[in-house]
């Protein structure tokens, strides 16, 4: 990736324009949508107006259907109050004899509540007389909690009796163990002296053969470290290598991606059908041999420069086919017929050849005038499409001029007519120039100027020199090369491995053999510090000491066991007591808990019974207003009877009463008297509304289409954001591959550029076998800046180029390497030009042969004058 920080500006002013461009845009669609607001603002008080006259409208033919109804109404309404009458009569009658049963029942209620109470109250009776008589359970619970405080007493004075003899006899082993003690160490004193000699004797030997043995451990881990210390380095060798092998592995099948995403772009050139197209070819096997095309897909123009030009001369048979037969072309006819039915692209028939015409006579002649044809511009992949243009389109014969006015000087000249024409020498007759122009080299000679169509074919920017084929290739290459490494890498970390074990059981052997002389020397220094013991009694007297401690263990440990014994037969009987105490007061919880739910049944039943007796008042009273309802309902149906309108002639019914009919009759009277209008007024306002609505409508649909361009533009912004981000992160991955290369020549471990592009920040980060940036001398901080900025020239253009004092402290290796550095550096520019000025000694025998001319410059003179 290369390119001018000019470009990188207009982009980024392009982008910033676009982004004023669409806010802008969207104030403006802002402005349009707060008009349509104002508009359908303006239309509310028509619409009301509107609304009225409609409403207006249908309230007066509603009056007049609510006149009909009032008086169908008001008919119904006195035969409905008849009937409700008669009803309400005899509702009044059921009720009250439902009363009365009511009060009979209620009564034999409270005569069932009373007897539950009296069965209640007698078992509440026989509860209080198990708790609290003479021989009750509180009574029992109080006898058994007593006699258990006094079994606990003497368990408790029968415990200390057995701690007091445990103590004693505990005294008594001691004393009798350590009268045991001395008579064994007076037996064994006189052994001991003897065997401590020889057991001297003995560690003196073992010490010495240990101290053998541990130099011979030491010379094997001395000489297993440093074969480690070899394996090691290897190793690293060989995972820099893979290291640099899977780069480029990753390198290569980027390029296979490039590759593959532009052949799918040239595929699509020639229609949107045709991949899929190309998928059935190859799926079909009724060919005798594959179809090849389209032809453009096998070729590719090398010079940029020409691509016009060429695609211009080769563009009607660019979307072309070949086949070998007429079965293989009726077969492609089939297949175009399924997916293009429009468009048909043209089929050459002819049998594909093994090698390349002979065009070599005329290439010749076209080198030796100067002239460059078509076909040295172009790169074709396939021997048929080579062939199919040699013979269709004559690329070999066909030439390329810079403009019009070459084209006049090569036909004043007569550089082109040849002396002989043969068989394998073509004439010259056509000839295009860079901008599209084509001129004929015939006797009339025409020139025929571009119609300034667009490049269609040769638009691609693909510079990669190998075929996805050979890319493969080479790709299973480093992978096999990357397996063989491995495999080598896992034999030496076996060996390592190996090596590690031995080492390992070495310096534990060493290890072990120096635990064991120091145990040893202890044991000696153990043993030659011993003294004799002195004792304060005899042997007879220790053993008679230890038969009366004896005598007194056997009276102690009886007295024990029968102390004990006692103890146990209290526990066993304050267990049994325990249990009936348990038992007793698990009954008097049951009582307890009875005793509450009979209080508590008692109290409901109470409570019920109060309830049902104040129902009775309430009963006897709702009887006697029964008794006057029923009386005012047989006056009222007397009255009503007298009163009976006559039969309607009308057919009309309705359901609504006639106060809701009224009311709504009143409603409309008043409504169509506060709104009053004519027939003129109702017009006009109907007219004026229907413009305007229209209006606010078709400036609806003017907003919409704006805002649906505006959001197309805001994507469209946002993709050259994403490209813009996209080039920014290519060329900061460039700069910082090109300073780690560079910065690896000097022997720097781990190095790396750190760019913040928000902050607009730069950090260049330099590590040396792990030491800090403070700690580098300042010939290895030169080395660095110098490293950043040749990276920096290979990813950023520049007019010029300065580089002052760059070696000042750098030492005179790496000023020669840093020339050579800066040699390397000027390979990639052809078209520049590269001086440097140093004070230093330069040898022309090395740089003469590598195409540097070296100049020496007079001495300057240097005087105080």
């Amino acid at each position: 990736f290369y390119m001018k920080v000019s470009q990188l500006d207009q982009i980024k002013q392009a982008f910033e324009g676009a982004v004023y461009i669409v806010q802008s845009i969207n104030q403006r669609i802002d402005n349009m949508k707060d008009r349509h607001m104002d508009m359908l603002r303006a239309i509310e008080p028509l619409e009301r107006d509107k609304k009225k006259i409609e409403i207006r409208r249908d309230q007066a033919e509603k009056k007049h259907e609510l006149e009909i109804e009032l008086n169908v109404a008001r008919n119904t309404e006195a035969q409905q109050e008849l009937i409700t009458v008669k009803n309400e009569l005899d509702q009044t009658q059921k009720s009250k004899d439902m009363i009365e049963a009511k009060m009979t029942e209620t009564i034999n209620q409270i005569h069932d509540i009373d007897q539950r109470i009296e069965h209640l109250l007698s078992e509440k009776s026989d509860i209080e007389k198990d708790l609290l008589g003479p021989n009750g359970l509180r009574e029992l619970n109080y006898q058994f909690s007593k006699e258990k405080k006094e079994i606990e007493l003497m368990i408790y004075r029968l415990s200390r009796e057995c701690e007091k003899y445990h103590q004693t006899l505990k005294e008594i082993e001691q004393e009798r163990d350590s009268l045991q003690k001395q008579i064994d160490e007076f037996e064994n004193l006189r052994q001991q002296s003897d065997h401590n000699e020889q057991e001297r004797q003995k560690l003196n030997q073992e010490i010495q053969d240990h101290q053998r043995q541990k130099l011979e451990c030491d010379k094997l881990t001395t000489s297993f470290i440093d074969d480690i210390t070899i394996n090691n380095n290897n190793i690293h060798t060989k995972q820099s290598t893979i290291d640099c092998i899977k780069h480029e592995l990753q390198q290569k099948q980027h390029e296979i991606d490039e590759l593959k995403k532009i052949e799918k772009d040239k595929t699509s050139v020639y229609g949107t059908w045709i991949f899929d197209c190309l998928k059935a070819i190859e799926n079909n096997n009724r060919f005798h041999k594959k179809p090849i095309g389209p032809i453009g897909r096998y070729i590719n123009c090398i010079e940029p420069r020409w691509s016009y030009a060429v695609e211009k001369h080769l563009a009607p048979i660019m979307s072309s086919f070949i086949c070998t037969d007429v079965h293989d072309e009726r077969i492609l006819l089939e297949l175009f017929a399924q997916y293009s039915r429009g468009y048909r692209p043209t089929i050459f028939v002819m049998k594909y050849p093994q090698k390349v015409h002979n065009i070599s006579g005329t290439l010749d002649r076209i080198k030796r005038a100067n002239l460059l044809s078509i076909y040295q511009v172009l790169k074709i992949d396939n021997i048929t499409v080579e062939c199919a243009l040699i013979d269709f389109k004559q690329i070999e014969a066909t030439i390329l001029l810079e403009d019009l006015e070459h084209a006049k000087r090569i036909r004043q000249s007569g550089i082109l007519r040849w002396e002989r024409i043969n068989k394998k020498v073509k004439q010259v007759v056509e000839a295009w120039t860079y901008d599209g122009s084509n001129i004929k080299l015939d006797k009339a000679f025409r020139i025929y100027t571009n119609d300034k169509q667009p490049a269609r074919y040769f638009t691609s920017n693909n510079t990669q020199s190998l075929t996805i084929n050979e890319l493969n290739i080479e790709i299973t290459r480093l992978n096999e090369q990357i397996k063989q490494m491995n495999l080598s890498m896992n034999e030496l970390k076996t060996i390592r491995q190996t090596t590690k074990n031995d080492l390992d059981k070495m310096k534990n052997m060493s290890n072990e053999n120096q635990k064991k002389i120091d145990e040893l020397n202890k044991q000696l220094e153990l043993l030659n510090s011993t003294m004799p013991i002195a004792y304060a009694y005899s042997f007879d007297e220790l053993q008679e000491k230890l038969k009366d401690c004896n005598m007194v263990y056997t009276t102690t440990t009886q007295k024990f066991e029968e102390t004990k014994e006692n103890k146990d037969i209290k526990h066993q009987h304050f267990a049994d007591v325990t249990q009936k105490y348990e038992n007793i007061i698990k009954k008097i919880e049951s009582k307890n808990d009875e005793y509450t739910v009979l209080t508590e049944k008692i109290n409901n039943e109470q409570l019920e019974r109060q309830q049902v007796q104040q129902q009775i008042p309430k009963l006897v009273k709702k009887c006697s207003q029964f008794n006057e309802d029923i009386q005012r309902c047989q006056e009222k149906l007397t009255e009503l009877t007298k009163k009976k309108p006559k039969k309607s002639k009308t057919s009309k019914t309705t359901n609504r009463s006639v106060h809701d009919i009224q009311q709504e009759l009143d409603a409309i009277n008043n409504f169509l008297k506060s709104n009053e209008d004519t027939i003129e007024k109702r017009r006009q306002i109907i007219d004026e509304f229907k413009a305007k609505r229209d209006a606010a409508q078709e400036f609806k649909k003017i907003y919409e289409r704006c805002y649906r361009q505006v959001q197309n533009l805001e994507k469209f912004v946002n993709k050259r954001k994403e490209r813009f981000g996209q080039i920014a992160d290519q060329q900061q991955y460039l700069l910082r591959h090109k300073f780690k290369d560079l910065m690896k020549k000097y022997r720097f471990d781990d190095c790396d550029i750190k760019i913040d592009h928000k902050k607009e920040q730069l950090e260049i980060i330099i590590k040396k076998n792990q030491r800090s940036v403070a700690s580098l001398s300042g010939g290895e901080r030169s080395i660095s800046t110098f490293c950043f900025l040749v990276a920096l020239w290979g990813s950023i253009y520049q007019p010029f180029r300065l580089l002052d004092e760059i070696d000042i402290y750098m030492d005179n290796e790496k000023r020669n390497s840093s020339l050579e550095h800066l040699y390397e550096n000027t390979q990639y520019y052809s078209s520049s030009q590269h001086i440097i000025f140093t004070p230093q000694a330069i040898d022309p025998q090395v740089w003469n042969p590598l195409n540097v001319p070296v100049f020496w410059m007079p001495t300057p003179k240097r005087s105080l004058q």
